[in-house]
Parts: structure tokens; sequence; C-alpha cells
């Protein structure tokens, strides 16, 4: 579990390790009694953190209102709101069922039956709802993880972030999170861990609105300078055709009555701050122009004046094809690819092929989609243009690497080991929205002393005769996965991938 740097929610999760290890000893009254004081108090530190993650997300919220550009990280703190909301109303009407189940609440308002341990297993381990809750936990956290883009940033948080779930012990006699957690446990001391995952929950969320808090900070631009700028409608103009561009002072004012504009001598006329400059080249290559533009002082009547050069390139029609990602295109994937052609309008170029599948997105951009790997003709026309071929290469997916989670890692412990549920077939520096899944592997159990034990697997999730075989995992073993097929989009059959092998260490 993740050490939180918040003394009140260090000191809260040091009580829940504590009060957890006294259940094995005899509970008591006072035990009782203090599982029920920590439920209050972790209860009062949500409440704390709930109010500082409201005022969060009110900076965040005036930032973006203020600043369009911040508007996407109002939505995703927005968004990670409503998934806490959720999970934490969620958690708490599993305290009220399990409180209701139990003979409700005394004078006291406390459990009836705080004592009782026969109500927790009911509710939790036979009727499922620790195993529901195990599955809402670690949706909700990948849930709030998967709202950071950024990939350094994600992982940063991945590993501050609390709400996990606490780890079986090796030597552990129950079989499922649910019954290590909740068996056999009394009234009182399941609501302290109930309310512990809505504080985690409550934490996590503090961790990713202040992520986007600070992705909103910036400083207040004051101008105290000058610059002349040019909006062009494009930069690159063929021989007879016009040229329009917008020239103006930044910052303007679309009210300002004291400024002139002139181009190589010229006068040009200002309307609402800002002049429209026209000119129709005819001859080919590189031209400019100079805008001189003049502000009056409205106090002083003094004049300053800002000169700049502006250049453009004029050329004859062209027509340029492009992949968006790579020089190749691959099966079982949409290809995304690019047309534009220089001095013809997007709507009037034509993009042909009779060896793959062209799917038009919008002008000038296409879904590439082939049918077989070899090569692939694109025939670009229209527009005056004489018909273009471009050529490309078409490839199945690569080959993904076959993993026992993301890291790679080749050693591990036992408890480590058995906590994965089977093989990954993991596509590197792919820059394509693919995914390959495992269809079957062997797997090899070579013990310290002993024969070796194997078994197929089904797909890329252990099958249980599989999953006994990962159980038995001790200290020394080696495991080997091999035999190892997976099947990539645009596979037609399966392939067959190197394996790998794992040290029990």
């Amino acid at each position: 579990m993740s050490l939180p740097k918040e003394p009140r929610q260090l000191m809260i999760n040091l009580m829940y390790l504590v009060l957890t290890c006294m259940l094995a000893l005899n509970v008591s009254a006072e035990v009782l009694n203090a599982f029920l004081s920590m439920d209050k108090s972790i209860g009062e530190s949500s409440r704390i953190v709930g109010d500082s993650n409201g005022q969060l997300f009110s900076a965040i919220e005036q930032q973006a209102d203020a600043y369009s550009q911040f508007a996407p990280f109002k939505d995703k703190a927005n968004e990670a709101q409503i998934l806490v909301k959720e999970f934490y109303q969620y958690v708490g009407d599993l305290r009220e069922e399990l409180i209701a189940t139990s003979g409700g609440l005394d004078e006291n308002n406390e459990p009836k039956a705080k004592q009782k341990k026969e109500p927790a297993t009911r509710l939790f381990v036979n009727e499922g709802k620790g195993d529901e809750l195990e599955n809402r936990i670690i949706e909700v956290r990948q849930q709030l993880l998967d709202l950071i883009e950024d990939g350094n940033e994600k992982e940063l948080l991945d590993k501050i972030l609390p709400l996990e779930l606490q780890p079986i012990p090796e030597d552990s006699d129950k079989k499922s999170w649910a019954q290590f957690t909740f068996q056999q446990m009394p009234v009182a001391a399941v609501l302290p861990i109930l309310s512990k995952f809505q504080n985690d929950v409550k934490i996590a969320e503090s961790a990713i609105l202040s992520h986007f808090y600070n992705k909103v900070q910036g400083e207040k631009i004051v101008f105290d300078e000058y610059a002349a700028v040019i909006s062009a409608d494009k930069s690159y103009v063929i021989k007879g055709e016009e040229l329009s561009s917008e020239i103006f002072l930044s910052a303007f004012s679309t009210t300002a009555d004291n400024i002139s504009i002139k181009v190589n001598g010229r006068p040009i006329e200002v309307r609402n701050g800002k002049a429209l400059f026209n000119i129709r080249p005819n001859e080919i290559g590189s031209q400019s122009f100079t805008a001189e533009i003049s502000m009056t002082n409205p106090i002083s009547k003094k004049v300053k004046t800002y000169t700049k050069k502006f250049n453009y390139e004029v050329g004859e029609r062209s027509v340029t094809a492009s992949a968006d990602k790579m020089n190749v295109f691959y099966l079982g994937v949409d290809n995304p690819f690019s047309v534009s052609a220089a001095g013809v309008a997007s709507k009037d170029v034509n993009v042909s092929s009779n060896d793959v599948r062209l799917e038009k997105i919008r002008n000038g951009k296409f879904n590439v989609k082939p049918t077989q790997v070899g090569e692939a003709k694109i025939v670009v026309s229209g527009g005056g243009l004489d018909p273009t071929n471009f050529i490309y290469r078409v490839k199945r997916i690569p080959d993904p690497v076959i993993r026992l989670g993301r890291k790679g890692e080749t050693g591990m412990s036992p408890a480590k080991f058995k906590a994965f549920k089977g093989l990954l077939a993991i596509l590197e520096n792919f820059d394509f929205d693919a995914r390959c899944n495992v269809a079957g592997y062997e797997i090899t159990r070579v013990p310290e002393r002993g024969d070796a034990e194997v078994v197929k697997n089904q797909g890329g999730k252990y099958s249980s005769q599989a999953r006994n075989l990962i159980n038995r995992a001790r200290f020394g073993d080696t495991y080997f996965f091999d035999q190892v097929r997976v099947k990539c989009p645009g596979d037609k059959a399966s392939r067959k991938l190197n394996g790998l092998s794992i040290k029990i260490q």
C-alpha cells in the first residue's frame, strides 16, 4: 500500500494496521469500541479531504472559465469527481447494508451487533459483495489514472495514488481477497475497513485534482510592448492567384483610431484596428513586402512606428502524399493518410487505389485499410493535376513481446508471481491502436528438487489447471512459458513467438 505524505492519513493507516493485527487476539469490548472510534476518525478525515478537494476544483474551474485553453482540464477534473462520488456512495451503501443485516443501530448510533462475525462473512464472502468491491477498487483506480494523458506523469501518480488492495500473505489459507479481508470479521472491524477505502478514494481524488490544478496555473500577462503581426491565408501561392493577408498591431483594440498602416510605402485602410492587404504575384520564387505600423500616443501625441519584413513563396501546382505515421501500411489497423496538393482545393483532389481500401475522413484525410501483404499503389489526380502514383509497402503488424506483467521481469517472489492472471502480448514502440491476443501456450514448472510439471493453456488468462500449477510456486522454482501463440489484427492464423522463463526468488 502507498504511504501517504499527509500526517493525518498516515496515522489512520497505521491505526488500521495495528487494530487489524489485534483481531488475532481476543476481541474485547474495548477493542471493538476502538474500531468504532477509528471509523469515526477516518470519516472525519474524509470530510476534511473532501472540503479541500472542493476548493481545488473551484480553483480549476475559475482558471478554466478565465482561459478557455484550460477547459479540458476542468472537464477531466469534473470526471474525476464523478468517479470518486460514485465509488464513495457505493462503499457507503455497503456500510448501510452491513449495519442493516446485523440488526441496525442502537441508541448511541452504533451497530447493535458490533461483535458479530456472521453478517460480514455472509455479505462479503458468501454473497460475493467482497469480490465486487475488489473489482470496483481496481476499476476506479485505473479510471482515475487514465485521466492523465502524459505517460511519465501517469507513472508518477501511479506510485503515490492510494486505493490499493492489501496482498494476501503467502502462508494464508484464504483463497480470495474477500475471504482474507472480511471472513469472520466483527461488524465493528469491517466498518473502518470500508471507511478507509472511502478515505483512500478521496485522497486519490486530491492527487488527481492537484495534478490538474498545476496544469492550469499561469501568470497574468501585462502588455507593455507592441509588435507588428501579419496573418496570411497561405504562405505558398500559385502564380496568378491572390495572396490575402491581415496586418495588425498586437495587442490591438477594435475601437482604436490612432493606428496607421503602410505596405511598401503605400497607405492601407485600417478598420477595427487591422488592415486587409491583397497582392497578386506574377513571378515564381521568394517574394517579400514590408509593413509599417504607426501608433499615435493619445496623450503625448508622439508617433512610434513598428516595421517588419514578411516573406512568402510563389510556386507552381504540385502534389504530395504521405502516410501520417511511417512509410508503410499495416494490416489489421487504420493507417492515417494525408494528401495535399498546392494550388488545388482539397475537395477537388481525387484519391483512388485497387490495392487497398480507402476511407475518407474529411478533405485530404483518409484511413487506409490494406487487405494483403506486399505493395500498394495509390493514385492522386484532379484539380488540373496529372495522375500521380505513390507506392507503399504493406506489412503485417510486428511481433509483440510476451511478458508476465508489463515490466518484463524475469525474476520475482512467489507472491508477486502468483498475482498475475496470465500472459500479455505487448506491442512495443508501435504507433497504431492495435492489440494482440494470446491464443495459447505451455507452462512448465521445474522445481529446485523434483520432476518437471507441464500444463497446456488456451488463451492468455490462466485456466484452472494452469492456476493450480502457478500457485505451487516456491523459492528456487523456474517456470518456462513455451509454445506461445498469439493473433494480431490482420492475422489469418496465430503466429508463434519466443517464450520466457521466470525464476522464483
